[in-house]
């Protein structure tokens, strides 16, 4: 049987952090406020780069508990800016592919798999045509009670438009969807945002990565991450090709948003983010180079469409 480490109280926590981590910890009532806002546990993962070589169990000399505490804050406002921009990608994705595939295949064309590529899952062998026509319909019954969609049950007895039926796609569904469409479809979404559908492609796998750990307020900071978004010759330079992090996902957002007046809210926002959090924040610790405001910043980005990767 598996001995599991013994529960311990906020003084016994402060105590090991202080003697066994290294951690400064100057004032104990000003920590016990924050390990029961957040638990330790959670707060550790910011810690990661900031112990010593020598004993990864020590930390730095200096490094505080407070200093922690700043990161998980600094992360927590940077996923909040994020989801509201991701929001609208999602959203805006949502409309370009029901409305195309509405247009050419007829209201119910999703649900005929001679409209779309054959691709298998690697993991149950079915398509995965098949596996996106299962989850809609799980969720279809576990969201029976939602308005519209008990709506289409009583009236439409149980039929969806794809119009209506792609608010019940998840992201990962829909990522998935437009993985499937045939080349001439996918050139047709992919025009919108001034690039080819295998670029595309990538990037909405980078953003449901980025999605959903910002929905389920996972770590983003210094985190790397599995989906690694196609970047234009010229800013290939920042992508790292061992530990990619967030910073070529923040080229690609606004590429598809085309530099507008949300991308420019959203800038403003971070540079003040940035700016509140310096003092705590590594910028290669999210894969930010030196001059990320020049390539950030609002001027509008060339649309040139070139060869894939």
């Amino acid at each position: 049987m598996v001995e599991l480490k013994e529960a311990l109280t906020l003084d016994e926590q402060i105590e090991r952090l202080i003697t066994i981590h290294k951690l400064v910890i100057t004032d104990k009532s000003s920590a016990k406020d924050i390990l029961k806002k957040v638990n330790y546990y959670r707060l550790s993962a910011y810690g990661i780069g900031l112990k010593n070589k020598n004993n990864p169990e020590e930390y730095i000399d200096g490094i505080t508990l407070e200093h922690i505490y700043r990161l998980y804050c600094f992360d927590s406002h940077m996923r909040n800016l994020l989801i509201h921009v991701i929001e609208q990608l999602e959203i805006q994705l949502r409309a370009q592919i029901s409305n195309h595939l509405a247009l050419k295949y007829g209201p119910e064309g999703y649900m005929d798999s001679n409209n779309f590529i054959v691709k298998y899952s690697q993991k149950t062998g079915n398509t995965i045509h098949e596996m996106i026509i299962s989850d809609f319909k799980k969720e279809c019954k576990h969201q029976k009670n939602v308005p519209f969609v008990k709506h289409h049950i009583t009236k439409y007895d149980g039929h969806f438009p794809i119009w209506v039926a792609v608010e019940l796609l998840t992201f990962g569904n829909l990522s998935s969807l437009y993985d499937i469409m045939t080349l001439e479809d996918k050139k047709a979404i992919s025009s919108v945002y001034a690039t080819k559908p295998d670029y595309l492609s990538s990037w909405i796998l980078a953003l449901v990565e980025i999605r959903n750990i910002c929905a389920h307020y996972s770590r983003l900071y210094n985190m790397p991450l599995k989906q690694a978004p196609f970047l234009y010759p010229e800013s290939k330079k920042y992508r790292h090709t061992k530990r990619n992090k967030i910073f070529p996902a923040l080229i690609t957002i606004k590429r598809m948003l085309h530099a507008n007046d949300l991308w420019q809210s959203f800038f403003i926002e971070l540079e003040a983010l940035m700016e509140e959090y310096e003092d705590v924040v590594k910028l290669p610790f999210m894969g930010f180079p030196s001059n990320w405001k020049e390539v950030l910043s609002c001027k509008p980005v060339m649309r040139t469409i070139i060869e894939s990767v």
